[in-house]
């Protein structure tokens, strides 16, 4: 079975076979045309701006990111 890349799109609402040929149930972040090639396969979508101003770490990278969980107990002024 070949399998091509959806590049006509998403498309809801249909069994899987009765999907469109070169379309999808299920896209995210995805574009069929590659702009540094300057043609049609899959490539990743850009961001379009930054999340947050502030650079995390300040200047200095982020070397380890982690979980934290606490647990803490609110007195109810009983004994």
């Amino acid at each position: 079975m070949e399998l091509q890349f959806p590049r006509d799109g998403l498309h809801e609402g249909l069994a899987a076979e009765k999907q469109p040929p070169t379309t999808s149930p299920l896209l995210q972040n995805v574009r069929p045309f590659d702009v540094e090639d300057e043609r049609i396969r899959g490539g990743q979508r850009p961001g379009v701006v930054k999340a947050y101003e502030t650079q995390v770490g300040g200047t200095r990278p982020v070397i380890l990111m982690t979980q934290i969980a606490t647990t803490f107990i609110i007195p109810t002024g009983g004994a």
